[in-house]
Order: C-alpha cells, then structure tokens, then sequence
C-alpha cells in the first residue's frame, strides 16, 4: 500500500510539472500588445531635433522587436488632459508563418522568405502609422495638463485580455494635474528621493486594488531630455516616484530607461 502512494505522488508530480511547463508556453505564445503612450503636453515638442531622432529610432526598434507574429498588435495613446480618453491607433499584424510541416528543405526555406517579406512589409506600415501619430500636434488646451495616472487602468485592461504587454512611455513623466488629490510636479514636484518614494506610496494606495494585472507588464520610459540636461530639467526624484510607484503596483521586471 505504501509503495503505491509513493508511486501516485510520483506520477501526480510529473502531471504538475507538465502543467506548469505547457502553462509557461501559453504565456512565451500569447501576442505582443505594445502600448505606447506618447506625451502630447505642452512640455514635449517632438519638433525638436533630439527628441524627434530619439523617439522615431525607439519606435523603429520596438515595431522590429516586437511585431513577430499573426495577431501582435501596437497600441497608440497620447499622454495630455484626457489621457484616458487618447486613444490615436491600434493596429495589429497579419502576417504568419506558413504550415512548415512535411515541407522538404526547399520548401520550408521558400515558406521562411515569404515570411520574412510579407513581416517586412507590415513592420514598415507599422512604422509609417505610428510615426505619423508621433508627428501629431495637440492644439487644444488638453496640453496645458498632463495626467499620467490614467495609463495605469488602460494598461492593466490589456495584460487582462492576455497580451504579453510592452509599455512605452514617450514623456518627461512630469505629472501635472490642477485638481485636489493630484500631482502637480511642475508646480510642487519631490523634493528628493526620500519625499519621492513617500509620495509614491501614498498615491498607490488611491488605485492600487484595482489594478491586479499590471504587476505582469514591462515598462520602458523614453524621456525627452538630451544628455546634457541639468537636474532641474530631468528630476532624479521625479524618476524615483515612477520607479517606486511601479514597484508598489507589483510590477517585477525593472523599470527600464531608454
């Protein structure tokens, strides 16, 4: 009898690991959805040489990274008043690759070429739209706000459908808000890091319990600012807050500035 037990667990086991092993698979074969967010505020002039050169390379890197297969998508939102209402693009890719089983070595090779042409092409409608958004001027007096909080439900909606989740954010990150309960970091932005991360963790509580998805998407921030800013254009402490904050949502992976 007891030899039996033994044996059950031993197979219950092996039934676990297969579980976990075709769970992780689902995840590495689920679609890309990249998000990018780009500010729209008065503070970020894409016109501007370094910013334009800056942001057109980053985008021509993400579309050549991360739209691979049928069914990836790029997401484009603009960062200004009514964040949550920006939505500019989403476009999603066609292109798959062909049916390789039985194919002889010429064949497989000649259903590779296909691919890699038909990808090319969409990757360069990708670019083309995407940069066209990034060249879009807000006239509005959306401008005159920036509300970047309103990303993170809009984010944590995607990884919720099962999107493998890439996020950009084209921005000073400068949150700027004139409403009670908000950040105005124009007006009154952290001090130092220590006020930064006190910030970030009082703010998290206002929507941390809504946001249970987020925590599984990977974040990247392009700033505006060439190399040679001074600390008063590009804040330590204002980088601080959105790294805290991210880490206080659960999100793992390093918060990585492009």
């Amino acid at each position: 009898m007891k030899k039996r037990i033994i044996y059950l667990f031993f197979i219950s086991s092996l039934l676990s690991c297969g579980g976990g092993d075709k769970g992780e698979q689902t995840v590495l074969d689920s679609p890309t959805c990249t998000m990018i967010f780009m500010d729209k505020s008065v503070s970020v002039n894409v016109n501007k040489k370094f910013i334009n050169e800056k942001y057109t390379k980053v985008i021509n890197d993400l579309v050549e990274q991360h739209v691979n297969k049928k069914g990836d998508k790029v997401d484009v939102f603009f960062i200004h008043e009514n964040t949550g209402q920006g939505k500019a693009l989403e476009i999603t890719c066609q292109t798959e690759m062909g049916d390789q089983s039985g194919a002889n070595a010429t064949d497989s090779e000649a259903i590779k070429t296909e691919y890699d042409m038909s990808i090319q092409k969409e990757r360069a409608i990708f670019r083309q739209q995407i940069l066209k958004q990034l060249q879009t001027q807000n006239a509005s007096t959306s401008k005159n706000n920036t509300d970047i909080w309103a990303t993170l439900p809009i984010i944590d909606k995607k990884v919720a459908q099962g999107y493998n989740v890439k996020v950009y954010y084209l921005s000073d990150m400068v949150e700027s808000m004139r409403a009670p309960n908000r950040r105005d970091f124009h007006v009154n932005p952290p001090d130092d890091d220590a006020a930064a991360v006190g910030w970030a963790r009082e703010d998290v509580l206002k929507f941390k319990n809504d946001l249970l998805n987020i925590r599984n998407a990977q974040i990247f921030i392009v700033k505006p600012f060439e190399p040679t800013a001074t600390t008063r254009q590009n804040s330590p402490s204002i980088a601080i807050y959105w790294q805290r904050l991210f880490m206080e949502l659960g999100v793992s992976g390093e918060v990585v500035e492009l």
